[in-house]
């Protein structure tokens, strides 16, 4: 959590329970965003998308200059809910619409939890009723402990750009903890930015920042049919910054930094995980070659149990280079972790030390750095192990 949480201002959050499956706990979210606040979504990749996922794209091509609500409810993903589906979130989105007085394009739903149940229509509307009435520009906390399915705790993130006098504030949480390799988000993320930025800015900024941050992780290698990622600009009318100016340049690291650390807090977190892990690809003849050798080794369960295991067994990692379908040949393949040698052209490497790597195995933070020596091209992957309780979870998530 961090020190400080920086208020955006115009954006409010009001938190309520539908008392369905998490009982009292609140597991309703709504988030009031002012008209002049600016929407950048990116949604899930898999074929199977969620019911809310394809109302919050509808709607977001069809934004108008007026207030904006986020309605977000954690317990029931409804996926695979059919024609059903889909006239559940609208009924819901159009009456809060219809009581808050605006147009209903400008209700963004999403969801996160159980695929393939009936949404409770009644209960979670009585919820995004009770949380309206609640809204302030404080309870960030409130908001991010709202969202979370299997997470252990919220994850924030907040950070302050100064630019002479003028300081601009970007602060945002993110849940999820399984079924994560997003590809362009994570299970869902909400970033938000107190500044003026033009919508083609704020698209660039989304897409960079996610092409460093959640594309690089992964904890089992699904994705949800409800992954989403929102960036929001409240459009403060004192903070505007010009397209391709240098303010909007620092700004958009500072974006981008926010979506790093939130990465990084979801794999620290991940469904029964006691270490982080982290693959860097070297020499790679492309980056297509980098990225599938990288997630092919993180998402390897015999690599990832060993990881558990505190067994140093590089053959493993070897073996999951090796089968590779960008791999054709692993003669020029070196292998350390945590810095100790493990691999060189493509066997053990003479320097191995049994006693020193399974040393570094026990540390919590696990580096695997694994060098193609076939051109110069390089990418990064952050993972978690896989352990027992991984299995506990998943295999009980229904109940």
């Amino acid at each position: 959590m961090p020190k400080k949480i920086h208020k955006i201002l115009g954006v409010e959050f009001g938190t309520a329970s539908s008392n369905t499956r998490y009982g009292s706990r609140d597991d309703s979210l709504v988030v009031k965003l002012p008209k002049e606040a600016k929407l950048s979504g990116k949604f899930t990749s898999n074929k199977l998308r969620a019911a809310p996922v394809k109302l919050a794209i509808k709607n977001l091509l069809k934004l108008s200059k007026e207030n904006k609500i986020l309605l977000i409810n954690a317990g029931n993903a409804n996926a695979a809910t059919g024609p059903n589906g889909l006239k559940d979130v609208q009924s819901y989105c159009d009456q809060i619409a219809k009581e808050s007085f605006i147009k209903k394009e400008n209700i963004i739903p999403f969801s996160t939890g159980v695929i393939g149940e009936p949404l409770p229509v009644k209960s979670y509307l009585n919820a995004f009723r009770a949380a309206m009435a609640v809204t302030h520009s404080k309870s960030w906390k409130k908001a991010a402990s709202a969202i979370l399915t299997t997470d252990t705790k919220p994850k924030i993130v907040s950070k302050e750009l100064k630019v002479g006098k003028t300081s601009y504030y970007v602060t945002g949480f993110a849940k999820g903890s399984g079924m994560i390799r997003p590809d362009f988000a994570t299970l869902l993320s909400f970033v938000f930015i107190d500044a003026d930025i033009s919508q083609t800015s704020l698209n660039k900024i989304h897409k960079d920042a996610l092409i460093e941050s959640f594309e690089t992780i992964t904890v089992d290698g699904d994705t949800s049919p409800n992954d989403s990622s929102l960036l929001a600009t409240n459009g403060n009318p004192n903070k505007k910054i010009n397209k391709g100016s240098s303010t909007e340049k620092r700004l958009s690291k500072i974006i981008t930094e926010v979506f790093k650390e939130l990465s990084e807090f979801l794999i620290e977190d991940a469904e029964g995980a006691s270490k982080k892990i982290t693959v860097q690809i070297n020499q790679a003849k492309n980056l297509a070659q980098a990225k599938s050798v990288a997630f092919t080794v993180a998402e390897s369960p015999l690599v990832k149990t060993a990881m558990f295991g505190s067994d140093a067994n590089w053959g493993r990692i070897l073996s999951a280079v090796g089968r590779d379908k960008l791999i054709t040949e692993i003669d020029k393949v070196a292998i350390k972790l945590n810095n100790q040698p493990l691999v060189r052209n493509g066997f053990i490497d003479p320097r191995y030390s049994e006693k020193l790597a399974s040393k570094e195995m026990k540390k919590k933070d696990i580096n695997i750095n694994i060098s193609l020596g076939l051109g110069k091209r390089t990418f990064k992957v952050m993972t978690s192990d896989l352990s027992e309780d991984y299995v506990l979870i998943n295999s009980d998530y229904r109940s």
